[in-house]
């Protein structure tokens, strides 16, 4: 992407040519204030430009991903590794198809090489400190110093500091999980982050899964949980909010704070002295959290593991294993209670499950796609009385003998998660709605939630994965985090 001509400049009147202009500057390290003002209008001020963005940023960091192994390569090696101009001529058509089809492989290959990072490339962040620092499973390296490009960051404990190539400042507070998306951007998917941003870094824009800040020259505290809640604080200086469902956009000066739900923004309490990051949680007026967290492992809870017959090999006390196989063998699925008796009476308004998988070392992650995964509830109560030591493959509870699935006529089906192709560690959460009404219409108290693999491998060999169950030595237990519903 090299700097437009003057002759080529876009026309003014095209919006979305300004906009990949603007972008292709932004990639190439070429970006200046004006260009920072101009991209903030254009993307602020129009829902569609902002999804071109967006995609646009998408497609870069998929080329990049996809080109990494070409980094190193030569271009005169890229180009061998194109088919031949020796391919056959198509008989059914009166010329031949041998052009395009190599026309199009020299396009995609040059990209790929384009678009590798190459050793001189500029990183989009440096990782400059860390205190305390644990990870787990990160996607970009971790010791000091290091340059660190598109990806993701998950600390379990401690403090990392990053600095953006914009001059961004970010201070990451385990546990956390931050996703680096350009040199002046990038994602909390969970955690706590505070930011110092310099005077040539205004634009700096974190993401939520609700809401986008846009920073105007702040020092400023941010807080999310797995499913999106979060709170904003102003420490000094300004942000503007934009709320992705809802289309509101709201200013913060210094000591100004604001929650994130799924539905809008809600003014909290002034920030100064002591921000209360979990304000969010809090209904209003009330002085502890109203809050609830459960584990499989508490009362009368279990959790266990199914496998189906002639599968001798491969099992764990410390995971729950889960896998779809093509065939009748190493079908395996997840099934967990919960102790609901500590809600009493209160009935849950929101509520949240987090499974922590690990690596199990069955089956080769690298024959392994990208797999979607589903929760269902037991709706049938007769069922919940089920002990991990007796249950098997043909009494497990909405039986069906296809690992992918359980029996429609008991079961709710309640959410899903995915992990990218060739990941089988790292926490994943569901949480909404249809969890906390299946939560509040469970008559035993004490529901089962039934996870499956949808996602079937055409052979054995690929990863079984597996989450930390109830005896686990480092990894909390299946959790639900509940937000209880007002008196």
């Amino acid at each position: 992407m090299n700097p437009p001509d003057s002759k080529d400049s876009p026309d003014p009147k095209d919006p979305h040519g300004e906009l990949r202009d603007l972008c292709d500057r932004l990639l190439d390290g070429d970006f200046s204030a004006d260009d920072r003002t101009r991209l903030e209008a254009l993307v602020l001020g129009n829902p569609e430009l902002r999804r071109l963005y967006v995609e646009t940023m998408h497609q870069h960091a998929a080329l990049r991903q996809t080109a990494t192994r070409l980094g190193e390569v030569p271009l005169s090696n890229v180009i061998d590794m194109l088919p031949s101009e020796s391919a056959p001529v198509s008989r059914a058509r009166s010329f031949p198809r041998w052009p395009l089809q190599l026309a199009a492989a020299l396009v995609l290959g040059l990209a790929l090489w384009w678009f590798a990072p190459h050793p001189a490339e500029k990183p989009l962040a440096t990782l400059v400190e860390t205190n305390g620092a644990r990870w787990n499973n990160s996607s970009l390296p971790t010791a000091p110093g290091s340059a660190l490009r598109a990806g993701r960051l998950r600390l379990e404990s401690g403090v990392a500091r990053l600095v953006f190539q914009s001059g961004a400042e970010v201070s990451l507070e385990g546990p956390a999980e931050l996703e680096i998306q350009g040199p002046n951007a990038c994602f909390l998917h969970n955690g706590a982050l505070t930011a110092h941003v310099p005077p040539q870094a205004h634009g700096f824009l974190v993401a939520t899964t609700h809401a986008q800040l846009i920073d105007h020259g702040t020092d400023f505290g941010m807080s999310t949980d797995p499913a999106g809640s979060g709170q904003v604080q102003v420490l000094k200086g300004e942000v503007e909010l934009r709320h992705d469902r809802s289309g509101e956009t709201r200013r913060l000066t210094t000591h100004e704070s604001a929650t994130i739900t799924a539905d809008r923004f809600a003014s909290a309490g002034g920030a100064d002295g002591e921000p209360d990051r979990y304000a969010f949680l809090r209904p209003s007026g009330a002085s502890q959290p109203a809050t609830l967290m459960l584990t499989t492992a508490g009362g009368a809870g279990d959790a266990a593991y199914v496998v189906s017959p002639n599968s001798p090999i491969h099992r764990s006390d410390t995971l729950l294993l889960l896998k779809n196989a093509p065939g009748a063998s190493f079908r395996r699925k997840a099934y967990l209670r919960f102790d609901l008796t500590p809600l009493r009476a209160r009935r849950v308004s929101d509520a949240a499950l987090t499974l922590n998988f690990e690596a199990t070392g069955f089956g080769y992650a690298s024959l392994t796609g990208e797999c979607t995964f589903a929760v269902y509830g037991l709706t049938d109560d007769s069922q919940n009385n089920w002990s991990a030591e007796t249950l098997t493959w043909e009494n497990a509870p909405a039986f069906t003998p296809d690992a992918g699935t359980v029996d429609p006529t008991c079961t709710v089906k309640l959410g899903t998660f995915t992990t990218a192709r060739g990941v089988v560690s790292g926490s994943y959460s569901i949480a909404g709605q249809p969890l906390a009404d299946f939560l509040n219409a469970a008559a035993s108290r004490r529901p089962t939630l039934i996870v499956v693999r949808e996602t079937s491998e055409p052979g054995n060999n690929s990863a079984v994965h597996g989450f930390a169950g109830n005896h686990h030595p480092t990894l909390a237990p299946p959790t639900l985090r509940l937000t209880l519903a007002e008196h």
